[in-house]
C-alpha cells in the first residue's frame, strides 16, 4: 500500500500574490456541499442543461470534497498565478462544461465532482511549469516497504513494515505518471467514468494550453520553468 500526497508547487511567486480565481472556486465547491445541493446537481442522461456546469461544484462525500479541494489548492494556486484569473477560469470552467456535455450525452449514470477540471489544472501546470519542483509526502506499508528496503535499507526495523517521508519531483513528470495511474486504475477496477473523466480532463488541460496565445503561454514563462 502506498499513499502519496502533493503539498505544494514551488512556483517561486510571492505568497502575497493571492490566486483570487482559485480561492473563489474552492469557496464555491465548499458552499455547494454545505448547502446539500450535490445530489441535485449531478449530470447524466436527462438531467437539466444547467447540470453540465453545476456537477463540477458538487461532491459525493466530505472525503471526496476534501481530496479534490486540497489538490486544487496545491496545483491551482500556482497555475492561477501563472495564467492570471481570466485564462485560469476559462481553462477550469471550459473543462467542466466540455466533460459535462460529454457525460450528459454518453454516460449511463450520474456524475459529480471537480476531478476532471482539477486534472486539467494538473496537466496545464505540468506543461507551463515543467521545471518547477512539486513537494510530496508519502506513506507506505508492507509489502511495499520490503521492496523499498532492497534499494534503501531502513535505519530502524520498523521501516520494514511502515515508512513515511517526503520527496520532490519536477512538475513535468505529472504528464507521465498521472495518466499511467489512471490507466492502471481502469485496468484494476474496470471501465468507469471517474477515471475516464479524469483522463478527459487532462486532455482538455493540454488542449487549452495549446490553444492559448503565445503571449500567455510563453511570454510569462520564468527562467526556471524551462
Amino acid at each position: 500500500m502506498l499513499f502519496v500526497l502533493p503539498v505544494q508547487v514551488r512556483d517561486g511567486a510571492s505568497r502575497h500574490q493571492i490566486p483570487l480565481a482559485n480561492a473563489c472556486l474552492v469557496l464555491a465547491n465548499v458552499l455547494v456541499f454545505c448547502f446539500g445541493w450535490s445530489h441535485a446537481w449531478a449530470v447524466g442522461p436527462g438531467t437539466g442543461v444547467w447540470t453540465i456546469l453545476g456537477y463540477g461544484f458538487a461532491h459525493a462525500s466530505l472525503l471526496h470534497l476534501a481530496g479534490n479541494m486540497w489538490t486544487l489548492l496545491v496545483f491551482g494556486n500556482a497555475l492561477n498565478r501563472r495564467l492570471g484569473n481570466g485564462y485560469y477560469l476559462l481553462l477550469y470552467l471550459g473543462t467542466i462544461v466540455a466533460l459535462g456535455v460529454f457525460v450528459r450525452l454518453f454516460c449511463g449514470s450520474g456524475l459529480v465532482g471537480a476531478s476532471g477540471a482539477i486534472f486539467a489544472v494538473i496537466a496545464a501546470c505540468a506543461l507551463l511549469m515543467p521545471g518547477r519542483m512539486v513537494d510530496l509526502v508519502y506513506f507506505a506499508l508492507l509489502p511495499l516497504t520490503l521492496l523499498m528496503g532492497l534499494f534503501y535499507r531502513p535505519e530502524h526495523w520498523l521501516g520494514w513494515f511502515i515508512r513515511w517521508g517526503e520527496f520532490q519531483v519536477r512538475a513535468i513528470w505529472g504528464l507521465i505518471f498521472v495518466p499511467l495511474l489512471e490507466l492502471w486504475s481502469l485496468y484494476w477496477w474496470g471501465w468507469n467514468w471517474t477515471n475516464l473523466g479524469q483522463l478527459f480532463g487532462m486532455v482538455c488541460g493540454v488542449a487549452a494550453v495549446l490553444l492559448m496565445p503565445a503571449t500567455i503561454t510563453m511570454g510569462r514563462r520564468a527562467s526556471l520553468d524551462i
